[in-house]
């Protein structure tokens, strides 16, 4: 049982022959093309799915006002410009034929930034990075809640409230999940020391650092290269290029850490007073991540619903890569906190987009977003019992009237079509089922092979500008794909494979869809341009893991090849850790150790946590560290050597679009 692939649009060019507007639109060049009439079309339909004369959003997204941050830029210790608001002022009034209106109002509403009273005691932060920070004041201080991506934007936020609230202290931390936006910045509000010591409590769902260091350490590199395409990070900010990623701003972003948490909350009703202030957890791991708590503040009626609850409909895979979500028990956790906090509930502030004022708007969008996971949830799998492979289920969902209509459930960041195919493979995997799709070859070897089926590049060229100019943009950025895979140094595929690409990204609802797609035209037209290193990056990154968690990167940065046949024990001892470790190479994998510690050593270095950060960050050192009168050593050193000959580093510009 098998549905036919429906194109975003299969109509006729007026006016222009269909060849001549093919060789119009492809003329080489680097820059972005204009809108299509296609696309233009489809995004002035926009206006009449949806209503575009609501202004509640607006009002609820600036209510509270009370200021933003001082000429609306933000730097780092160094200098560099990390926050610029006037990045996206651009954008206002109607959209331009290159942005969905939709996403063009969203991105609008993402845009009203700063300070904000959400009631007596309760403020958030908003627009100056892709995620909020709260604050909650207490008797003595306040309690930071989600810490945003880096340092700078954290401390441009507290900057605000000492200057327009009170000057007070931090008095505890909250990370509601283990995403890096919601935990990065928090040395921009409190020194570590304090939270190593315990003099600050650091609260999070237990399991918070495990499941970070799977994430932002172990899978880092893979995510961070898919990441730039997802949040446009390369694109400039314009109506052809980055508006919006649904869920906030971006911006350049400056230094982040990874904490150990110093309290964990692992029981739902859980309760902690901070400060004279009581707050209630609800624990929701498998959800947004598999890592999670919402928080509710009884003396105030408000919800903080981490990211469970945005003025958006949100990933259940997201395209950087993670572990798939569980969309049955996200929508089992919303309808939970309605029955826990929901009579109580006057005020919904999320880590993402604008709080919900009022009782019945609360209960509102917690029943209306509930249903919208649990709808694509269970059609998913009504349709995949039906043997409907992911392709065309995502296809084939629409979401009822009563769901689809309400604009806090629109794709601005997830999509109906993306949450299907990802509530599928979390059931059922990647493979359809199909014994011909099981196996197939590598996307090289089988680009060569279509092309040559196909009648060669210039052939399938030819169809393809044909298809151009028909509007059927999907269609075309995959035959593209073969070409330019068959055969990487062929502009004139990349070049229509990145018209396609631009047209889909123009027509998108959801933003980081958009991003995902410019990113894609952009690198086939211009190529691949380095990542800039940012200097003492290594060394903050390592700083900030445990030494487990340290053993373990180096366990994924082996080259199986190079460790064949070798059999290497290196100890490692961290005195003011107290801790033992032994890390052994056997069998071309790497391993870690903390009871085996009656194993004989080739080489034991007893040294310093922060010693040891310089010793693998800084090779030309490694001969003075080494001879340091607080290091000390037995065995043989160059089996150290040998064993990190080992490591491959990884490429933070490994290639999407081109083989």
């Amino acid at each position: 049982m098998r549905r036919s692939i429906q194109y975003i649009t299969k109509k006729k060019i007026t006016g222009i022959s269909m060849m001549m507007f093919a060789c119009v639109v492809h003329a080489q060049t680097d820059k972005p093309k204009p809108a299509t009439d296609f696309t233009r079309k489809a995004n002035d339909a926009v206006y009449n799915q949806l209503d575009f004369n609501d202004t509640s959003d607006f009002a609820a997204a600036r209510k509270g006002f009370i200021a933003s941050i001082d000429s609306g830029k933000a730097y780092s210790a160094d200098g560099r410009l990390v926050v610029d608001e006037s990045r996206y002022d651009f954008i206002k009034g109607k959209a331009p034929a290159s942005v969905n209106p939709a996403l063009w109002r969203h991105a609008e509403l993402n845009h009203i930034n700063g300070l904000f009273k959400i009631t007596d005691d309760v403020y958030q932060v908003r627009g100056i990075d892709i995620a909020n920070i709260m604050f909650i004041e207490t008797q003595n201080g306040y309690i930071a809640l989600d810490l945003l991506t880096n340092a700078d934007a954290a401390k441009a936020a507290y900057g605000l409230i000492k200057k327009y609230v009170a000057d007070k202290p931090i008095v505890a931390v909250i990370s509601t999940h283990s995403h890096s936006d919601h935990y990065g910045g928090i040395e921009g509000v409190v020194n570590k020391d304090d939270i190593a010591s315990g003099k600050i409590p650091y609260i999070t769902p237990k399991g918070f650092y495990d499941e970070s260091v799977s994430e932002s350490v172990l899978l880092g590199n893979a995510m961070r290269r898919r990441a730039s395409y997802q949040f446009g990070s390369k694109l400039p900010a314009d109506e052809y290029g980055q508006i919006d990623v649904g869920l906030g701003k971006v911006f350049s972003g400056s230094s982040s850490a990874l904490l150990q948490p110093n309290k964990e909350i692992s029981t739902t009703g859980d309760s902690v007073t901070i400060d004279g202030t009581t707050l209630i957890f609800q624990v929701t791991p498998s959800t947004e991540a598999p890592a999670e708590f919402t928080i509710f503040l009884p003396a105030k009626k408000v919800f903080f619903p981490a990211e469970l609850i945005n003025n958006t409909y949100h990933n259940i895979l997201t395209p950087r890569g993670a572990k798939t979500r569980d969309a049955k028990a996200w929508a089992h956790y919303i309808d939970e906190a309605i029955d826990l906090f929901g009579d109580s509930t006057d005020f919904i502030v999320p880590s993402h987009t604008w709080p919900t004022y009022g009782h019945a708007q609360s209960i509102d969008i917690l029943e209306k977003q509930r249903d919208l996971y649990k709808y694509v949830h269970d059609q998913t799998i009504h349709l995949a019992d039906k043997g409907y492979n992911k392709e065309e289920i995502a296809d084939a969902i629409k979401l009822p009237d009563e769901l689809g209509k309400e604009w806090y459930n629109q794709g601005f960041y997830g999509t109906v079509q993306h949450n299907a195919k990802a509530t599928y493979q979390f059931y059922l995997g990647w493979w359809d089922g199909n014994p011909a799709l099981y196996n197939t070859l590598p996307p090289v070897e089988e680009s060569k092979k279509y092309v040559e089926w196909m009648g060669g590049a210039d052939a399938v060229i030819k169809k393809a500008k044909e298809s151009y100019a028909k509007g059927e943009y999907r269609w075309v950025a995959e035959v593209m794909n073969h070409v330019v895979f068959a055969d990487s140094s062929n502009q004139t595929a990349k070049n229509l494979e990145a018209d396609a690409l631009e047209q889909l990204g123009y027509q998108s609802e959801s933003g980081i869809w958009r991003d995902l797609y410019l990113s894609g035209a952009k690198e086939l037209r211009e190529g691949v341009k380095p990542t800039p290193s940012v200097p003492g990056a290594a060394s903050k990154f390592y700083s900030n893991l445990t030494p487990e968690a340290i053993f373990d990167y180096w366990s994924i940065l082996l080259d199986g090849d190079k460790a064949k046949g070798k059999e290497i024990a290196v100890r490692f001892i961290f005195p003011e850790l107290q801790k033992n470790i032994l890390v052994y190479l056997k069998n071309g994998v790497l391993h870690q150790s903390s009871v085996r510690t009656n194993v004989q050593a080739d080489f034991t270095l007893t040294i310093s946590k922060q010693k040891f950060v310089e010793l693998i960050t800084n090779k030309d050192k490694a001969k003075d560290i080494l001879s340091s009168g607080d290091v000390s050593f037995t065995g043989n050193p160059l089996k150290f050597a040998e064993l990190s000959s080992c490591f491959d580093p990884f490429n933070p510009d490994w290639n999407i679009v081109t083989p």
